[in-house]
């Protein structure tokens, strides 16, 4: 086919999602060629220990993280490289930063500087300082998509930009963002124990290998600066205090200490859920105001609200607006899983590549 608009792709991450996204790629790219015109490659792919070059050994980078590996076993060099090197020509280059923790911001900004389009889900490079945000944001102009930094494959950031482009003025977000604390709610509303819900939100993998990313209540917050920013708010990550989910103790422990000793958790936790008053749910929720404080943490939620109905993995986000002010807009649907949040990372690969000009025009 004539006229394929091409992407190369230097992907940092390769855990849950990371994987996720290659195997999307790999399935999909033909039928992409066929029906969109879109041909996308990859040019390396990286995690902590190097970059592979390279997509001839891809599949086996897949099964090589999927047991734990580094890709430093395949040969993998310098990730900084490979961000510094030209892109092939007449494509164009896509970082995609799927990174679980921060530490990327450099390596991100070191491809946009040589003139990358940056897809995010790790949301570390939009949540950490304003100076950050405002170089990363400005260096960029309209060659960033961060989708599935909110709400996985949900269209929440589309939906903020859509009510904004249109003159609509954000007045306050409320948010439940973690579809692995409104899964672990839920089933403790079932009467599961706190321990068990936990361990089955990582065995279905809607929660991290280390549940305490999740628990924590630090991933609500980054999503929740990520959402204000959006909104025009000028806010630093101390400014917003998060209730952590860990048990006290619990902090620093060796992960098998962690989930071995989870179950001491699970009387306390029972009694802050049996002290819910009537008409109410127990929710790990997000709110952002225009102006004031933004809250992160467990609050009681009406049972007649959006996040009333919660039940397994799912985000619900609620917009009130000048125009949505007495019925609020509201954007629900499944987040948490890889897959997911893998299909909101490959939709705005098709949009960059559906929007973007062709190398050299």
């Amino acid at each position: 086919m004539t006229g394929l608009k091409k992407l190369e792709l230097v992907q940092i991450g390769m855990g849950n999602v990371g994987r996720a996204v290659a195997q999307i790629v790999l399935e999909e790219r033909k039928n992409w060629r066929d029906l969109h015109g879109v041909d996308i490659e990859y040019k390396a792919v990286a995690d902590t220990s190097g970059a592979l070059v390279g997509e001839d050994l891809l599949s086996r980078a897949v099964r090589l993280k999927e047991r734990g590996g580094k890709l430093s076993e395949l040969g993998a060099e310098p990730v900084e490289a490979v961000l510094e090197s030209d892109p092939a020509p007449g494509r164009l280059r896509v970082v995609v930063d799927l990174a679980v923790h921060g530490g990327t911001y450099a390596l991100d900004m070191l491809g946009v500087r040589n003139g990358a389009y940056l897809v995010l889900s790790n949301k570390g490079p939009l949540s950490g300082t304003m100076a950050e945000y405002r170089e990363l944001v400005g260096t960029l102009r309209e060659r960033l998509w961060h989708e599935a930094t909110v709400g996985a494959g949900m269209p929440v950031i589309s939906t903020l930009d859509m009510l904004q482009e249109s003159g609509d003025e954000i007045l306050e977000i409320q948010a439940s963002p973690s579809g692995t604390l409104g899964y672990i709610m839920g089933e403790v509303e079932k009467g599961h124990a706190f321990s068990d819900a936990v361990k089955k939100a990582v065995e279905l993998h809607y929660a991290e290998p280390d549940p305490r990313d999740d628990l924590s209540g630090l991933d609500v917050a980054r999503k929740a600066i990520i959402l204000a920013r959006k909104m025009g708010r000028e806010i630093e990550p101390q400014e917003i205090p998060y209730e952590s989910l860990v048990p006290e103790g619990l902090e620093d422990v060796s992960l098998g200490e962690f989930m071995e000793r989870l179950p001491e958790a699970d009387r306390d936790f029972r009694k802050r859920l049996l002290a819910v008053r009537d008409g109410r749910m127990l929710r790990y929720l997000a709110k952002i105001p225009r102006e004031g404080a933004v809250e992160v943490g467990l609050v009681e939620a009406e049972a007649t609200s959006a996040f009333g109905p919660i039940d397994g993995p799912e985000n619900v986000f609620d917009f009130r607006t000048r125009r949505y002010s007495d019925v609020t807009l509201t954007v629900s649907g499944p987040g948490a899983g890889p897959e997911r949040t893998a299909s909101g990372v490959v939709f705005d690969l098709l949009d960059i590549a559906h929007k973007s000009p062709r190398p050299g025009g």
